[in-house]
C-alpha cells in the first residue's frame, strides 16, 4: 500500500483554517446557499485558492464546478437590449466561434441575458441564472457592457472574457477587433477612389461606448492621414440604443446629409445594418448607389453580402473572437487566478463589393 493511499482527504475545517473563515461560510459559498452569510469577493477568492491548493474534493457537483471550472459549462452572456439575442447577425458568429472551438464537441454552451441597468454589486441584485446556480463556470460576454456584472464575476475569481469592448477592470481579458484601423482603412479606400467629402454616421453625441469612440477616432485619423479637410457637418450623430439605430432615425440622417451643400460623395456607416437602411432609403428617393453616392459599412455581416447593391465593408473577425475567447479562458484556468488585465486586438480587413465607386464629375 502506498503512502499516498494512507493520506486522509482534506476536510472543510482545514480549508477554513487556511482561508481564515468559518467552515459554515465555506459550505454555504460552495453550495450556493446563503444561510444569511455573504462572503466578499476577496474572501471568495481566498476560499477558492485554498481549496485548489489543497486539492479539496467536495461532494456536490455544483461545488466541484465552482472549484474546477473546466468541469462546468461555458456561458455566453448578452445585454438584454440586443435585438434578436444570439440570432443577431453580429453576435451569432461570435457564438459559432465559441462552439466550434470547444475541445469536447458534445459540451453545451449556456446562453444568458444580463440587464444593462442593474447594479449587480447590490446585495439583492439577482445575477444571471448561470452564475447563480453554478452550472456554468467560464463566461464570455458580448454587447454593450454592464461593468458591475463583470466586476462581480472577476472579483469572485470566475474565468471571464469580454468580446468587442474594453473595460478597465483588473484581471479581465478583452478581445476586440481593431476598431481604429477599421475606419482608417475605410477612409483610405474611399479617398483612394477620389472621394474628398466623406460623411460618417455614428452614435449619439457624447456616446462613450468603446467601439464607437475608437471608430470615431479612426475616422478622424484617416481623414488627417489622407490630407482631407475635416468637415464637422459631415459627421452625423444618430440616436441609438446599444448601437442599434431605428429606421426612422437613419432615414432622417440620410435626408439631412443629402440636403447639405455641397453634398458628401460617400457615407461611411458605423455598421452594416445602418449602411443597408441608408442605402435603401436613398434608393427610394431616386438616388443610384454608387453612381450618385457611395455607401460603406463596417462588420461584414450577412446584411452586407445580401443587400442590393452588395455593401463594401470592413470585415470584423467575429468568429475568430469567439474562438480566441475559449483559448484565453482555458489559458487563464491553467495559469490560475490573479491574471493581469489584458486586451487582445485582432486585425480587420477591407471587403470590396458594389456599393462604392469613384465620384462622378457632377458630384
Amino acid at each position: 500500500m502506498s503512502v499516498n493511499s494512507l493520506e486522509k482527504p482534506v476536510t472543510i475545517a482545514q480549508i477554513a483554517s487556511e482561508a481564515g473563515v468559518s467552515a459554515s461560510a465555506i459550505s454555504s459559498f460552495l453550495n450556493s446557499r446563503s444561510y444569511g452569510i455573504r462572503l466578499s469577493a476577496e474572501t471568495q477568492r481566498r476560499v477558492l485558492d485554498a481549496c485548489r491548493k489543497r486539492n479539496y474534493m467536495p461532494k456536490s457537483e455544483s461545488a466541484m464546478r465552482l472549484l474546477y471550472p473546466k468541469l462546468g459549462n461555458v456561458c455566453f452572456l448578452l445585454n438584454s437590449a440586443v435585438p434578436s439575442g444570439v440570432q443577431n447577425e453580429y453576435f451569432g458568429p461570435m457564438l459559432s466561434g465559441v462552439l466550434e472551438s470547444l475541445a469536447d464537441p458534445t459540451e453545451s454552451v449556456a446562453y444568458s441575458l444580463f440587464d444593462p441597468d442593474t447594479d449587480y454589486t447590490l446585495p439583492d441584485a439577482k445575477l444571471p441564472q448561470a452564475m447563480r446556480n453554478g452550472s456554468a463556470t467560464r463566461f464570455i460576454a458580448a454587447s454593450s457592457p454592464n461593468p458591475s456584472l463583470v466586476s462581480c464575476a472577476v472579483q469572485a475569481g470566475l474565468p471571464f472574457v469580454y468580446l468587442g469592448h474594453k473595460l478597465d477592470i483588473p484581471g479581465l481579458c478583452c478581445i476586440v477587433p481593431d476598431y481604429v484601423d477599421a475606419t482608417k482603412q475605410a477612409v483610405h479606400y474611399l479617398a483612394g477612389l477620389g472621394h474628398m467629402r466623406i460623411a460618417y454616421l455614428t452614435g449619439p453625441f457624447g456616446e462613450r461606448l468603446y467601439n464607437m469612440t475608437e471608430m470615431s477616432y479612426g475616422f478622424s485619423e484617416g481623414i488627417r492621414e489622407c490630407g482631407l479637410p475635416m468637415h464637422p457637418q459631415y459627421i452625423y450623430h444618430c440616436e441609438s440604443r446599444v448601437g442599434e439605430f431605428s429606421k426612422e432615425n437613419l432615414a432622417a440622417a440620410a435626408d439631412h446629409l443629402m440636403s447639405l451643400n455641397p453634398k458628401p460623395t460617400a457615407i461611411l456607416c458605423f455598421h452594416d445594418p445602418a449602411a443597408a437602411v441608408i442605402s435603401a432609403h436613398l434608393q427610394s428617393r431616386g438616388y443610384r448607389i454608387p453612381r450618385d453616392i457611395s455607401i460603406m459599412g463596417c462588420n461584414d455581416t450577412m446584411t452586407a453580402e445580401t443587400h442590393h447593391p452588395a455593401l463594401t465593408t470592413i470585415h470584423f473577425p467575429l468568429a475568430e473572437m469567439g474562438a480566441r475567447a475559449i483559448e484565453e479562458l482555458d489559458k487563464r484556468i491553467t495559469l490560475g487566478g490573479g491574471q493581469h488585465e489584458q486586451t487582445i486586438t485582432l486585425p480587420v480587413s477591407l471587403v470590396c463589393r458594389d456599393s462604392c465607386a469613384a465620384p462622378t464629375s457632377d458630384q
